[in-house]
């Protein structure tokens, strides 16, 4: 079992890579705002256990092939926690929650979650990360991958959850504004992807 401060950081971790904007919460508070949070709730979880499947299958390949991965421990940790440092810092730049949209699509259920989580880029690297960063460098590879798991599963639906409900609430409040901004970060966050992809 992981100490109590490894515990808490990959709590701190799950919660800053689930709560973070991206595609995955930007179309959860989409579709709040426009079918409500209550409604959306399988879209949270089927991107939720998508996110928890390939985390899972990813940390116990990495598990399996700790021996072969150790000489790698070292350098996928540098680089995970680079990517951690990087994401405090977008956190720390990133606007006030009002700044979100609604979706002209059909509302959004399970897999759909499971389909735009499975492609979210944001997804693949926070697993990564999380794996080099907490899981290699424990002595219990595979109770650490589990406990973590089961810590982000929970953080990762409830992060979800609440884009879903602050998109209700917000889109009750500030309808068309809200609609305009939403539907212009979902692009701009598309774009950003694609560039990052490609260049």
């Amino acid at each position: 079992m992981p100490s109590l401060p490894v515990l808490g950081a990959m709590c701190l971790f799950a919660l800053a890579a689930s709560a973070t904007p991206g595609p995955v919460n930007f179309i959860g508070a989409m579709a709040g705002a426009r079918f409500g949070g209550a409604r959306v709730l399988p879209y949270v979880t089927g991107a939720t256990v998508c996110f928890i499947l390939a985390f899972g299958a990813l940390g116990a390949g990495a598990v399996t092939g700790a021996l072969w991965l150790e000489r790698f421990s070292l350098p996928m940790t540098l680089a995970g926690s680079a990517y951690l440092l990087w994401l405090a810092w977008k956190i720390a730049r990133s606007g006030p929650l009002a700044s979100l949209s609604p979706a002209e699509a059909d509302l959004p259920g399970f897999w759909a979650g499971v389909t735009v989580q499975g492609l979210n880029p944001k997804a693949w690297l926070a697993i990564l990360s999380a794996i080099g960063t907490f899981i290699l460098p424990l002595e219990q590879k595979g109770t650490g991958l589990a406990v973590f798991c089961g810590l982000y599963f929970i953080i990762c639906w409830l992060s979800l959850a609440l884009w879903a409900y602050a998109g209700a609430v917000l889109a009750r409040r500030f309808a068309r504004r809200f609609n305009l901004a939403m539907a212009a970060l979902l692009a701009v966050s598309v774009l950003w992807m694609l560039a990052d992809a490609l260049f």
